[in-house]
């Protein structure tokens, strides 16, 4: 059986809500949602359909499911480690200290919780930052994950974590080449509900020729490219955006995470040649050493970016608090109180609506997804969620989109959809929670193997 054989096929059809469709044609409204087939089949004021199943959408928002374009997956079941932790503690206690000690069973599990999470939080599609390809059957153990969770995502094929200092850092090693067989016999398919990226080091990570000869590698095999960039004062020196460009290798089928310390003449660059960017705003505000969010910059350059999560083990997996993280990052460009890199005149801001675009159609256009998915648009694959307004921290709602993202968490998300098949009903995740004691067995594994002293 296919994975893509839907496991709940009912018609659906909501009635009465608040529709942020994040389609410009069609606007902001109270109306009508059918599903059917998988596939947003009809919107508007008033439809019908006797054969649907009628959810009532009285106080309630329904939009496109958050997109998060940026998410290091493996790491779901070691959530919450490390809040305090700068950006080098980080690495060495996760990326060099446990990655190693990833077995592929574990990374199932990692990604697993962390597409429950996503789900869980109303994030239907997931791109997969994944720098955890120890073995071949550590990438399969991961993409199966997303099979199973029912969740859309973008796994990224990244490097392993073991020998994880010869990866970064003006590395000489060339991407690993088992990407060619999960291209080729495993995310053949670019429709599909799961399909494949390279998550690349670029001239930031490795050396200029390495970049290039991964690139090409990329490219070869027609896939879409993320890149770290603008990672502190290293990234500050290294310029990768430039060096791209300047070498012919900068094109709009790449997406660049952070970019905090990447000037903006590199920003003017990156929107020149109508690449994309992932704006990791909680991340970013709590991990020292990165440098602060560039989203105002982004849009002074002329880019709407994305937004995404980053990693678990330092910051919450929804989008509520990215999106909140990036409005208190430029309320302090406002106040005079930001960055160096941000005390500039003039530069643009965003409102609740904008963050909610960049939490979907924008997080779509990133991925390169953004032809079936992001929007409320007939004919798109039925990806959305549904909010209740009607909750005691969003009432009276009086501003739909600014009471979401002001006050809005994982318990108002009532209902979640992905191509067509319910996976949260009634503020219920499908399946509970029996996975996360498979979490708590996989962290004190990990722990036990590194030396570290398991939690009392």
């Amino acid at each position: 059986m296919s994975y893509d054989t839907p496991l709940d096929d009912d018609r659906i059809l909501i009635k009465g809500a608040y529709l942020l469709t994040q389609d410009t044609a069609l606007g902001n409204f109270v109306g009508d949602v059918l599903v059917a087939d998988g596939k947003i089949k009809e919107i508007g004021r008033k439809v019908e359909d006797d054969r649907a199943r009628v959810i009532d959408g009285t106080g309630t928002a329904v939009l496109p499911g958050f997109i998060d374009t940026h998410r290091h997956n493996w790491q779901g079941a070691l959530r919450n480690l490390g809040p305090a932790w700068t950006y080098e503690e980080y690495r060495s206690q996760v990326q060099i200290g446990l990655g190693q000690h990833f077995e592929p069973r574990d990374v199932h599990v990692g990604n697993l919780t962390a597409d429950l999470m996503s789900l869980e939080a109303g994030v239907t599609t997931v791109r997969d930052e994944s720098h955890i390809s120890n073995s071949p059957e550590h990438s399969d153990a991961a993409i199966a994950a997303h099979w199973e969770s029912g969740i859309r995502a973008v796994f990224d094929h990244g490097w392993p974590s073991t020998e994880a200092e010869q990866w970064q850092f003006g590395s000489a090693r060339r991407h690993p080449d088992d990407i060619r067989r999960i291209r080729n016999e495993v995310l053949p398919d670019d429709s599909a509900r799961v399909t494949l990226n390279a998550m690349l080091r670029g001239p930031e990570l490795s050396t200029p020729d390495v970049a290039e000869q991964d690139i090409r590698l990329a490219r070869e095999l027609d896939l879409r490219i993320s890149m770290h960039v603008g990672l502190g004062e290293w990234g500050a020196r290294q310029q990768a955006i430039r060096r791209l460009a300047e070498a012919g290798l900068l094109k709009e089928d790449m997406t660049f995470i952070h970019c905090c310390t990447s000037t903006d003449d590199e920003l003017r660059m990156l929107a020149a040649h109508g690449a994309t960017a992932s704006v990791a705003s909680a991340l970013e505000v709590f991990m020292p050493g990165l440098g602060q969010p560039a989203t105002n910059r982004l849009l002074a350059a002329g880019v709407r970016p994305s937004l995404s999560v980053d990693t678990e083990t330092i910051v919450s997996g929804d989008m509520f608090g990215v999106m909140r993280a990036a409005l208190a990052y430029q309320q302090l460009i406002v106040a005079g109180a930001a960055g160096p890199m941000d005390r500039v005149p003039d530069l643009p801001t965003f409102d609740a609506a904008d963050l909610l675009a960049f939490a979907t159609i924008e997080g779509a256009r990133a991925c390169g997804i953004d032809d079936r998915t992001g929007s409320l648009t007939p004919g798109k694959e039925a990806d959305l969620i549904m909010i209740r307004l009607d909750h005691a921290n969003l009432l009276p709602a009086t501003d739909v989109a600014a009471s979401i993202v002001a006050g809005g968490h994982a318990g108002n998300v009532d209902l979640v959809v992905v191509a067509g098949r319910v996976l949260k009903s009634d503020g219920v995740l499908k399946g509970g929670n029996a996975h996360f004691e498979q979490a708590g067995a996989s962290r004190d594994r990990l722990f036990r193997a590194a030396g570290i002293a398991l939690p009392a």
